[in-house]
This record gives structure tokens, C-alpha cells and sequence, in this order.
């Protein structure tokens, strides 16, 4: 018995990104119109997926991402584990500056952590209106 083989994409255009798993036809498949030698997969079992999961701006290998992910008020601390790394490097060796920065990059890391766990509950008010 030959096994089916499958297959799968991941949607990253749309809102979340989304995972597709087909298998391979015995035979072309045509529905709607469209012609195609894959089809949805025959059984459903539970699957296990692992991987590394970042930003899609990091991911990307450029410096000019927007970061969309990380809220606005958190680049600043990416910014300070940079520079506390920079420090760290023999040719600009300075503990006590990486140190300075590095402890800003942990109050950073805090206050995210916090802001995570606050289920993005915003306070305001609720002002009355006449029309």
C-alpha cells in the first residue's frame, strides 16, 4: 500500500496566519472549474506542530520593520538590549554601560509582560452626548 503523500501551506495575507494540509490525487480534480491534482485530506487526525514563531517584520531580515506585533511603546526597549549588546562586544567593552541598558531593556521587558497579562484592558469614560 502506498502512502499519500501531503502537503501544506501557510496563508500569511490574510488576518492570523492559517495552515492548509492536502494530499496528492490518484487523480485530477476538477471543482468550480478549476483543475487540480491535490484535494482536501481523506482522514482527520490530531496534528502537532512545532516551530518558532516571531513577528513577521523580524522575520523578515530588515531593519526597517514597523514591528506590528510589538506595541509602539515597547521598541524602546528592543532598542536598549541592542545597545546593551553592543557594549558587551570586545571591541566596545564597557560593563557598566551594558549594565545601564540592560536595566532599562528589564523595566521594558516588565512593563510588556504586564501589559500581556492586562488582556489589553484599556480604562476611559463614557460621556454623555446630545443630539
Amino acid at each position: 500500500m502506498a502512502k499519500t503523500q501531503r502537503f501544506y501551506f501557510i496563508d500569511t495575507h490574510s488576518t492570523g496566519e492559517k495552515i492548509a494540509i492536502v494530499e496528492e490525487a490518484k487523480n485530477t480534480i476538477t471543482q468550480d472549474g478549476y483543475t487540480d491534482e491535490y484535494k482536501t485530506v481523506s482522514s482527520a487526525k490530531g496534528i502537532k506542530i512545532r516551530g518558532v514563531f516571531t513577528d513577521t517584520d523580524l522575520a523578515a531580515g530588515t531593519l526597517d520593520g514597523s514591528y506590528s506585533n510589538i506595541p509602539s511603546r515597547f521598541h524602546s526597549a528592543i532598542a536598549m538590549h541592542v545597545i546593551s549588546m553592543g557594549y558587551l562586544d570586545p571591541r566596545n567593552m564597557n560593563m557598566e554601560n551594558s549594565q545601564i541598558f540592560s536595566g532599562g531593556y528589564q523595566d521594558g521587558v516588565k512593563k510588556a509582560k504586564r501589559f500581556a497579562r492586562s488582556n489589553y484592558v484599556s480604562t476611559g469614560r463614557v460621556v454623555p452626548q446630545d443630539f
